[in-house]
């Protein structure tokens, strides 16, 4: 048994070798392809967005006294004027259980390629509620931006929240999907 095992295996390996060496050897050449790789601006990670800041819409900023939320967007032009309205959210969160006056509150649109800035005005429904909104309750109102001679490239807008009584430090919201009406 052992020396039929030995044969098999002599067999196997001689065949093997003969099948191998009786190819015949030829010089192979490389074909060096090109291809153009077109390289996108890197998408951030929403652990480097967040790091960074940058709320998208439907987010909430919380502070002590605010929870702020960017619901959405729109952009219009008009001749060289641009439009862009923000629908924004905001909660009382205080501990205190007193109320929050919302007309202290900045609202910016900052172009982070050019650094231009321009500056909003809240357009809420009921102006009494907007200065005085009672804990745990919300206002959902739209902040307008008129902008004069407005950027073309709209991939590059965040809308900043200023207040002095609950600064918001550096959290803003990127503003997606502005497309020209």
């Amino acid at each position: 048994m052992k020396s039929l095992v030995k044969v098999t295996c002599s067999a196997l390996i001689l065949t093997s070798l003969m099948v191998g060496c009786s190819e015949q050897t030829t010089s192979t050449k490389q074909k060096e392809t090109h291809h153009k790789v077109e390289v996108k601006p890197k998408e951030m990670s929403e652990e480097e967005r967040l790091e960074k800041g940058i709320l998208l819409y439907g987010q909430s900023s919380k502070g002590g006294y605010y929870l702020a939320t960017v619901e959405n967007a729109e952009y219009a032009k008009e001749d060289e004027t641009g439009y862009l309205t923000a629908r924004v959210t905001i909660n009382n969160v205080r501990d205190d259980e007193k109320s929050i006056d919302l007309s202290e509150i900045k609202y910016t649109v900052k172009d982070e390629k050019l650094g231009k800035t321009y500056e909003g005005q809240a357009m809420p429904m009921d102006e009494d509620k907007f200065k005085n909104v009672p804990v745990s309750d919300s206002l959902t109102f739209n902040v307008s931006f008129e902008m004069e001679n407005p950027p073309k490239d709209l991939n590059n807008l965040y809308l900043y929240l200023e207040s002095n009584i609950d600064p918001f430090a550096d959290t803003h919201w990127k503003l997606d999907n502005l497309a020209s009406k």
